[in-house]
């Protein structure tokens, strides 16, 4: 009996041993699996998946980080122009009707290159006058170096003499100017003396650059001094900044200029450089013009685009993006950026199944700073290379996929 009720004892001890050591355990490896559940949770939440088509559907755009003197900058309006220099009216010189047109507007001309041709009666006339003019004058020089050389010798009549040089000098003086008048209007004078008599005039580009406006049509009928068409030339366009008298003394020569021009689809920066302030107030805005030159030719900025634009006064800059890239969640502050490595791994397991290609963005949490024109301040809390893929536009769209992949894994 003893030994029945010890035995039994030794088993109840056991169990009690076992039944500890579980219970110690469990709440561990409980703790543990509910640890990785949560990274995981956390990992799935803060990554987001988007195929091609999702992104081109809700407008998704990425870009760079900008550094802006945003707290150290004058803000002002303006307008791209071109120099005087560099752009021109090209009128008629004379009446006619025009016979050809040879370009369309935005074609890139050389300087010298055929625009249109005119014609008229009236050049086939110039023409002529000039020949006969010519050949008349080759007779009356003549004839003037002959009677000046018999009154030399003293068998010569001065009033014949007079005569023949008076006649002489018109003739050469009008010859000169019917010369000069062809050359003027494109015409070769020797052609015409050959016999080529030409019955158009040729319109000539007085620059090189591009046809902005055309303002005839064929056949129309144009006079001396009416516009046909506009060159423009937009190798050297600059800046018109209008600066307010407040900011006026913070600006000076060879200052940098941030801009971007109005309605721009994307957030790049232009740069230039101030090469002239004005020296006196325009009366409607009240405000001083200042003229700022691109340090690099562009080729998609064109005259008459409106900006808006930083002048830098300061030499402290910041990191910042547009404030369409920072969205809020609970009080804190997120951009997201691609995942170039789970972009990869993405792309590589769509293109095996033959799905549609995607990529992946990570939310990464920031604070913000100053805000100024459509830029927002980005104060990192994590490292992040300057040149990293940020997403500048739909990252609400973005933040709203990650909150349904609070529920589960999300794609």
């Amino acid at each position: 009996m003893n030994t029945l009720l010890n035995a039994n004892k030794c088993i109840a001890l056991i169990l009690a041993v076992l039944l500890l050591g579980c219970n110690n355990q469990q709440p561990g490896e409980q703790a543990h699996d509910n640890h990785e559940q949560e990274e995981q949770h956390t990992d799935q939440t803060q990554t987001v998946e988007l195929t091609s088509r999702q992104m081109e559907s809700v407008g998704i755009q990425t870009g760079r980080f900008s550094r802006l003197p945003l707290q150290n900058s004058v803000k002002a309006n303006g307008i791209l122009e071109l120099p005087p220099q560099n752009k021109a009216d090209v009128s008629a010189l004379v009446s006619g009707a025009i016979r050809t047109i040879n370009v369309i507007e935005g074609d890139k001309v050389e300087k010298g290159q055929v625009l249109a041709l005119l014609e008229d009666p009236h050049v086939i006339d110039m023409q002529q006058d000039y020949v006969d003019a010519s050949e008349r004058l080759g007779y009356l020089e003549q004839e003037y170096q002959r009677k000046k050389r018999l009154l030399d010798e003293g068998v010569g009549s001065q009033r014949e003499y007079q005569q023949a040089a008076s006649e002489y000098h018109s003739v050469r003086a009008r010859a000169s100017g019917l010369k000069g008048k062809l050359e003027l209007l494109g015409l070769d004078p020797e052609e015409a003396r050959e016999g080529n008599i030409r019955s158009a005039v040729p319109i000539r580009a007085p620059l090189e650059g591009h046809v902005r406006m055309v303002e005839v049509n064929t056949g129309s009928y144009v006079t001396p001094g009416q516009h046909l068409f506009e060159i423009v030339d937009n190798h050297h366009i600059h800046i018109d900044l209008m600066v307010y008298e407040k900011d006026l003394h913070k600006v000076r020569d060879d200052q940098l200029v941030r801009f971007r021009y109005t309605n721009q689809p994307d957030d790049k920066l232009y740069e230039a450089r101030i090469f002239a302030v004005g020296k006196a107030f325009e009366q409607d805005p009240k405000a001083v013009r200042v003229h700022a030159e691109l340090t690099e030719r562009q080729p998609d900025l064109l005259p008459g685009m409106y900006v808006e634009a930083w002048i830098v006064t300061g030499s402290s800059e910041v990191l910042a993006l547009p404030e369409g890239a920072v969205v809020s969640d609970a009080g804190s502050s997120y951009i997201f950026v691609r995942d170039k490595q789970e972009q990869a791994t993405v792309q590589r397991a769509a293109g095996s199944e033959g799905q549609e290609h995607g990529s992946s963005f990570k939310a990464v949490e920031i604070t913000t700073g100053a805000t100024d024109n459509g830029f927002m301040e980005i104060k990192l809390l994590e490292e992040l290379s300057e040149d990293t893929e940020v997403v500048t536009k739909g990252a609400f769209f973005i933040l709203s996929e990650m909150k349904k992949g609070e529920g589960g894994h999300h794609h």
